[in-house]
């Protein structure tokens, strides 16, 4: 059990405000609250990484272990970003209906779940969207040329 009293607790969060709700996906939260138990006090940090193409959970990763967080608070959260963290002693704990604010109170609680390992239901399982276009399904057509002459009626 960790001492509840002299931590940094980062919580991925959707709106700048202590209200907000949880984020869906650790590194698609628009932003962090970080709370300082020893300072009692609140600083909220923009996700520069939230529309990232790829790796967006390991920079968020990367980001609060450079902010000395000691606990993170999440809903959902990669296999990348959750060994990452923990390789740097940063407790990872799972809140699914609480704000900001209420995920915080029941840490201080002790009523949140430690993660210990990844399992299906902590993956954000969302799909690789390119250019607004979900092409987890598609895939490249190699064609000849004679067969894209015919198609275009173009020939060269």
């Amino acid at each position: 059990m960790p001492k509840l009293n002299n931590m940094k607790i980062a919580v991925a969060i959707e709106k700048p405000e202590k209200s907000s709700p949880i984020s869906e996906v650790f590194g698609r939260c628009y932003y962090f609250l970080i709370y300082d138990q020893e300072k009692k006090s609140e600083e909220i940090l923009r996700n520069p990484f939230s529309s990232e193409l790829g790796g967006a959970g390991i920079e968020c990763a990367r980001s609060l272990i450079e902010n000395d967080v000691d606990v993170v608070i999440v809903k959902k959260i990669g296999v990348n970003p959750f060994r990452l963290l923990t390789s740097a002693n940063i407790k990872v704990y799972q809140c699914n209906e609480a704000t900001a604010s209420g995920s915080i109170r029941r840490f201080t609680e002790n009523k949140l779940v430690l993660i210990e390992k990844i399992t299906e239901d902590l993956l954000p399982g969302i799909k690789r969207k390119r250019c607004g276009k979900n092409l987890s399904n598609k895939r490249f057509k190699i064609i000849k040329k004679e067969d894209y002459e015919a198609e275009t009626g173009n020939s060269n």
